[in-house]
């Protein structure tokens, strides 16, 4: 009888781990990895908002994004007003068109949230990454600063099949940016000076100093 028993008892620890292993959370860093997973580029339509304490949205912006491993990305805004954001690894060039204007800046911020989708060791090194949830198939990772930022409380990536489908970026107040990603493709043919700017003839070119 003990000997039946103890038996059962293996069985239900055996039953009861098993559980335990299954409805284990997802590791992030693996989703992470899956995701950049000969990822050398990608390109996609956006829509960017601001969400109220009502999750209204507000300030919508529309335009297409590309990207390229490890820190290039190239950001143009169509709608409502049209603006240009090229970074190349070395400077980050604002373009607004209608003022005439262009501002530069050094590349130097480590906590840009673009760089959590395409650049693997600024996520490890500036970041604490972990599970969230899974809501209707798309797992969330949250990426929190290690060192505390004064702009980022903490980024949200929603991934799905490998791919980005959003990103929400909380800052010290709990205001919420949202971007979100459609027409997603991986690895797309670029072209070469997709990633440089030259400031048209004309313009005021302003340098920001620091961020």
């Amino acid at each position: 009888m003990l000997i039946k028993k103890i038996g059962c008892v293996c069985l239900l620890m055996i039953v009861g781990y098993a559980a335990q292993a299954q409805n284990a959370d997802p590791d992030p860093h693996k989703l992470l990895q899956a995701l950049r997973t000969d990822l050398q580029g990608l390109t996609a339509a956006f829509k960017q908002y601001e969400l109220d304490e009502g999750n209204r949205q507000l300030e919508i912006n529309t335009g297409t994004v590309w990207m390229q491993s490890p820190d290039k990305f190239r950001w143009l805004y169509k709608d409502p007003i049209e603006q240009l954001i090229v970074a190349d690894g070395e400077q980050v060039w604002v373009y607004d068109e209608d003022l005439e204007q262009v501002t530069v800046k050094e590349q130097d911020n480590a906590l840009n949230p673009i760089y959590v989708i395409i650049n693997d060791e600024l996520s490890n090194q500036h970041y604490d990454i972990n599970y969230e949830l899974s809501v209707q198939g798309i797992d969330w990772v949250s990426l929190t600063p290690k060192v505390p930022s004064e702009e980022v409380k903490s980024v949200w990536l929603a991934l799905e099949k490998n791919m980005v489908k959003q990103i929400k970026v909380f800052n010290q107040f709990d205001q919420v940016m949202v971007f979100e990603f459609y027409q997603t493709e991986k690895n797309p043919k670029l072209a070469a000076d997709l990633f440089s700017f030259s400031p048209p003839e004309g313009v005021d070119v302003i340098r920001a100093i620091g961020d």
